[in-house]
């Protein structure tokens, strides 16, 4: 089961009756995946989705729309249903119709359930992808066109805001695509895209500039994020087309766009906001003593707490009136400025600005004969005014440590995000691996990939490192169950070729053998 794309106009549930046979049923699930082949039953809020390998029930909260083709036929439960029956008569949406009428419109609804269902599939891939102009991009796409167009909405809004507060704009023949993809395989392989990356921005000059996403599921908020952070680095080089934003501008700026929040209703953008990942990261490192310095964040020396620190200072600048106006002029003045020195930044041509003129230039444009005051009041800015409000920072840098092999940080924050209430799955799965590979057979990881499902019944990622770590442990029932977890993940995930590795890999692996966890 890929991820795929819900059609639109999906109203409500729809559950259509037809008759008895093979177990043909579908599940279209919010977040854009379908599940064929199966038998569903509804059973109180919840609906019962039965494999060869077992149950699995799914809250009706995460259903969007179920096709029931394998459901028995009407039975009347009392003498009034008794006496409608009598008179040729069955229910349907609240009324009682003859059967031939309710066969009929059964079997429409159940085309046109169909037809959306095939056409969804059909739009996975990336050849049949969606194709849609906007004012200033075109868009291709294989994620839900629902969901499409919220980003294409926000695309917009995010191009007039930015041109409009830096002055700049794209020239009218260059159009930027923009890419959204529902398959992290998919991403990597069209987009070339490096390990990790949920997103790139392709703009090596002369070439055209194209920036690609892969929309994941379990973290929405944070896809919005770095949509507004890649859509920046595009943004920034319609200054100028040849300047490259040395690291500690390009990317400290890019998370202050990043913190944007946005309001679909409204088609309201609203910057400022806080990066509480990024936020984490850095109170973790102040409870440590630890504190980044003003010149070398401006000479370009810190690197990755450019992310971090860097955008606190970002932040501090653009949310601070008295320095806005002037921060602004700087940071267009190193793409545009006469007297900015600017050198050679490498393959394909670009320029930049190297750190000591960065340096140079900030202090003259902001009017500073030393960093000492600005630094000073950065600090308790970051201390004072930066807050954290909810378990998403906790996840995220949870996250960020875990992709950096910060293991010891990573586990921290995961803790800490679970006691805070995560429901986010993604949590309970990475933390579930960083518990797995300290141990063959993991309790502690066993008891984080059951809790993840809970909040993604269907994750085949989750049952393939559940039944791998039960069959890990020793005994015939662990490995008869682990078997079991292992084909379920299967047959709800039967062409994803990396799930299938994996099942195969645990497959092979003897009871009691160590291996190595599920990267």
């Amino acid at each position: 089961m890929r991820n795929s794309v819900v059609a639109p106009c999906l109203v409500s549930l729809l559950t259509l009756v037809l008759a008895r046979g093979v177990a043909a049923d579908t599940v279209l699930l919010k977040d854009g995946r379908t599940i064929e082949n199966v038998k569903v039953a509804k059973e109180d809020k919840k609906y019962k989705v039965s494999f060869k390998n077992g149950d699995v029930f799914v809250a009706e909260a995460l259903v969007k729309d179920v096709l029931i083709e394998t459901a028995a036929g009407f039975e009347p439960k009392n003498d009034e249903e008794k006496a409608y029956a009598a008179k040729g008569l069955v229910p349907y949406e609240g009324k009682w119709v003859a059967k031939g009428e309710r066969d009929a419109l059964v079997a429409k609804k159940a085309a046109a359930t169909r037809k959306r269902i095939d056409d969804a599939k059909a739009h996975r891939l990336w050849r049949n992808r969606y194709k849609e102009k906007t004012t200033n991009f075109d868009f291709e796409y294989t994620i839900s066109p629902e969901i499409a167009k919220g980003y294409m909405e926000l695309m917009e809004t995010y191009y007039g805001v930015f041109t409009k507060a830096f002055d700049c704009k794209r020239n009218p023949k260059q159009r930027l695509t923009v890419c959204f993809y529902h398959d992290e395989d998919t991403f990597h392989e069209v987009s070339g895209a490096p390990d990790n990356a949920l997103a790139y921005y392709s703009s090596t000059p002369g070439m055209p500039r194209e920036l690609n996403f892969f929309y994941d599921r379990t973290r929405p908020q944070q896809t919005t994020a770095i949509m507004f952070h890649e859509a920046q680095h595009y943004l920034a080089h319609l200054l100028d087309t040849n300047f490259r934003y040395p690291h500690c501008l390009g990317e400290s700026m890019a998370e202050y766009f990043g913190g944007s929040s946005w309001d679909p209703a409204k088609k309201l953008m609203v910057t400022g906001g806080v990066q509480e990942g990024r936020l984490t990261e850095v109170q973790t490192d102040i409870a440590a003593g630890e504190k980044k310095s003003l010149a070398d964040l401006l000479q370009n020396k810190l690197g990755y707490e450019d992310y971090t620190w860097g955008w606190t200072f970002c932040h501090f600048m653009m949310e601070t009136p008295k320095y806005t106006p002037k921060f602004r002029a700087f940071y267009i003045a190193l793409s545009r400025g006469k007297d900015v020195v600017r050198s050679d930044g490498g393959f394909g041509g670009w320029k930049t600005v190297e750190g000591p003129q960065i340096q140079a230039a900030f202090q003259k444009i902001m009017g500073l004969k030393d960093l000492v005051m600005l630094e000073q009041e950065w600090m308790e800015y970051v201390k004072g005014r930066l807050k954290a409000e909810s378990v998403v920072g906790l996840e995220e840098a949870a996250f960020a440590a875990f992709n950096t092999n910060q293991t010891i940080r990573a586990e921290r924050f995961f803790k800490a995000a679970i006691e805070k209430g995560s429901t986010n799955p993604s949590v309970y799965r990475r933390f579930g691996d960083l518990k797995a590979r300290k141990s063959a057979s993991s309790a502690e990881a066993i008891e984080l990939y059951r809790k993840g499902l809970e909040f993604d019944p269907l994750s085949a990622d989750l049952y393939t490192r559940l039944g791998r770590e039960i069959r890990a442990a020793k005994g015939d029932e662990n490995d008869k169950e682990g078997k079991r977890l292992l084909e379920l993940a299967r047959e709800i995930d039967p062409d994803n070729a990396d799930i299938t590795l994996l099942i195969e890999d645990a497959m092979e692996k003897l009871a009691g053998d160590a291996g190595d966890a599920p990267k």
